[in-house]
């Protein structure tokens, strides 16, 4: 499947990517991948070896030399097709029901009392179900705060398209029948309800400490997803009982392209429907989505879930260009080359789960890119034995090792507990010089009420308790509101520093919470989509002191002097709160080089239902001179700290800040 951007060129010319051809595969190895060229009569392909494949940019195939001639590896030359019409009577379907947690039943589950939607089944293959896509299918979209604004077109039996419109956003999505293709004019407004911000990664509007001030959006470009030359089975679907037609798509299409929107796709176990945050979160919600039994893939499913999967990556990765995945015309030609395709396609559960696990940790390698939980054909118990390990898991967490076993020595209490060693206090002062901790951001939705509720509970012991835990009483936006005011408090201090070094990420809410508290009451977001190329800026205020006024001084510790404390463990959030601190230019960097990490997290179900994440096509980036850089390698300090045992001895940290606010370090970068 291709994905086709009319801004640049769909490849990029000559590249070549790094890994050879796998032994673990039949289909991709020894290939050797030559780029992009108008026709095999190219100067670069005239002595053609065995095994060279390329791009075809004229015909939008890719070709294999198989010592004789090119021949098809992967695309279709013929470019239309007929538009299936399939009769709804005469088709099995029923109603589906979602199941969610429930923490007053035994159970802990319970069936929602409507129906979700109709599923169909085609041919008997009760394993790939449908559905209409229409207005009502279309307000699932919707995080239900804006009204839906989405009408389909009318179809009849001569329709070759079908044509979705926003009409809050004045964009539109076409369904071409004959060509097998879906072109969104502008698919970053497509999905924008209206009165609502693009690209808020906050979901400020349903909370009262923080909100948008300021936004401004560069659109992007058309985009086409081309299922072509792997048929997904889109078809118009004929109801007698209205005598009219509609548009018909498998629900994992509805999954992948508009579901995908609001990061919480639906999973449908062949009985009822759960959805994946609920399967995150919840113990007895995953018990009862595996309580169905295991079996095997039928050959139908795995080859719809191979091509699905394809169209899912094609459209929703969002680091291609940064693990040469670009070079490639489609992640098809990508899986063929790399001697996945058979592995995909296996009806064997345990190696299909195999095999994404492969993709998320050897072949994306990427930090966020993860394997979360196995199909219910496969069930819940199996490890994966044969799948591989994560380079990037192993060395981020053998350094999280290295720096925490110091932070241990110098300032955890060393009290053993249930989880380990009881972590160091996440607010400190040495002489002039308060340092805050955080090795993670948790949200928990809180309002002011329930934050200010909190605040008895903030004493000088629980404060000692490091904040990293998900309850309500370790909030870190509410910690912050609490230290904010003991700073306040204390006219001594004239130094901040925000410790990093151990913070992994976590909730982006809450990392604009503090970027606001440090840079005089407000932050400036910018989001890239990687794909479209659109771009966003958003400008948030915050209410620290929970007073109903935003970015007042009692708000901030701008005049303060600011630092930040950084280490190749600062991941996600952490890395992309240091990146926007230091562009501001008010905050210095103190550590070594953040671990990077700049794409949001995109929760992703095949249509067996294996679970998995990957690096979504919106990528926090900084705004420098009205040019987007993103911060996927890391964050550089201004000042090197070469080992971990003087990242924790606050007595060396405040005498450092100090010395660098009398002018007498050097800056190193």
């Amino acid at each position: 499947m291709k994905k086709i951007l009319k801004l640049v060129s769909v490849l990029i010319l000559g590249a070549v990517f790094l890994f050879s051809g796998c032994s673990d595969g039949s289909d991709g190895s020894g290939i050797t991948w030559k780029g992009s060229y108008s026709s095999s009569s190219d100067s670069a392909l005239s002595n053609p070896q065995y095994l060279w494949a390329y791009y075809n940019t004229s015909d939008e195939c890719s070709y294999l030399w198989n010592g004789e001639q090119w021949v098809l590896f992967s695309g279709t030359k013929d470019k239309t097709f007929d538009v299936e019409i399939v009769e709804l009577s005469k088709s099995n379907f029923k109603e589906v029901y979602f199941r969610v947690q429930d923490s007053d039943s035994a159970s802990g589950v319970k069936t929602y009392e409507e129906p979700a939607f109709r599923f169909y089944f085609l041919n008997g293959k009760e394993d790939i179900p449908y559905i209409v896509l229409d207005k009502s299918t279309l307000e699932a979209i919707s995080t239900g705060k804006y009204e839906t604004t989405y009408t389909v077109s009318d179809i009849n039996s001569d329709s070759t398209s079908v044509t979705i419109t926003n009409s809050a956003a004045d964009t539109k999505a076409v369904f071409d029948l004959k060509k097998h293709t879906l072109t969104f004019d502008n698919y970053d407004l497509f999905f924008k309800q209206a009165k609502a911000v693009n690209f808020d990664i906050t979901n400020c509007e349903q909370i009262d400490y923080l909100k948008i001030s300021d936004s401004a959006e560069i659109a992007g470009q058309s985009i086409v997803l081309d299922w072509s030359s792997q048929d997904i089975g889109i078809k118009v679907g004929y109801d007698d009982t209205s005598d009219s037609y509609q548009l018909l798509i498998p629900f994992q299409t509805y999954n992948d392209i508009f579901l995908s929107a609001n990061n919480n796709p639906f999973i449908y176990n062949g009985v009822y429907l759960y959805s994946y945050g609920q399967l995150g979160s919840n113990e007895k919600v995953r018990k009862d989505f595996y309580s169905v039994g295991t079996k095997e893939r039928s050959t139908s499913l795995a080859e719809f879930c191979y091509n699905e999967l394809c169209l899912n990556l094609d459209f929703n990765y969002g680091l291609k260009a940064i693990h040469g995945i670009e070079s490639f015309p489609d992640f098809d030609t990508y899986f063929a080359y790399n001697g996945l395709r058979d592995r995909l396609k296996e009806t064997d559960a345990e190696k299909f789960a195999t095999a994404v696990k492969d993709i998320c940790n050897f072949y994306f390698n990427d930090g966020h890119s993860a394997y979360k939980r196995n199909s219910y054909y496969l069930g819940p118990d199996s490890k994966l034995p044969e799948a591989k390990d994560s380079r990037m898991d192993n060395r981020y967490f053998k350094l999280r090792s290295y720096y925490s076993a110091e932070r241990d020595k110098q300032i955890g209490s060393g009290e053993e507990t249930d989880e380990g060693v009881k972590p160091a206090p996440c607010y400190q002062v040495y002489g002039n010089t308060a340092i805050v901790r955080f090795d993670s951001f948790t949200d928990n939705d809180l309002k002011i009420e329930d934050l200010k509720a909190l605040e008895i509970k903030f004493t000088d012991e629980l404060i000692k308790e490091y904040v990293s835990k998900c309850e309500d009483d370790y909030d870190t936006i509410a910690m912050i509101h609490c230290i904010n005011k003991k700073i306040q408090a204390d006219s001594n201090i004239e130094n901040v520093v925000l410790d990093l070094s151990l913070n992994g990420g976590g909730a982006a809410r809450s990392a604009v919470f503090i970027i606001a508290w440090m840079l005089d009451g407000e932050c400036t977001a910018d989001i890239q989509n990687k794909i479209t190329g659109a771009k966003s800026s958003i400008t948030y205020k915050a209410d620290v002191d929970f007073d109903g006024e935003f970015a007042q001084p009692g708000d901030t510790v701008f005049k303060k002097n600011l630092f930040c404390l950084i280490s190749p463990v600062s991941f996600s959030c952490g890395n992309f709160l240091p990146a926007v601190l230091k562009a501001s230019g008010f905050v210095t960097i103190l550590g070594s080089t953040s671990g990077g990490g700049a794409a949001a997290v995109h929760s992703v179900t095949a249509a067996d239902t294996t679970q998995f994440q990957i690096s979504s096509k919106k990528v926090i980036s900084v705004d420098i001179n009205g040019s987007s850089y993103d911060v996927d390698k890391g964050v550089e300090p201004h000042y090197y700290i070469n080992k971990a045992e003087n990242f924790y001895n606050i007595e060396k940290i405040s005498a450092l800040v100090n010395q660098i606010n009398a002018g007498n370090v050097p800056v190193t970068n």
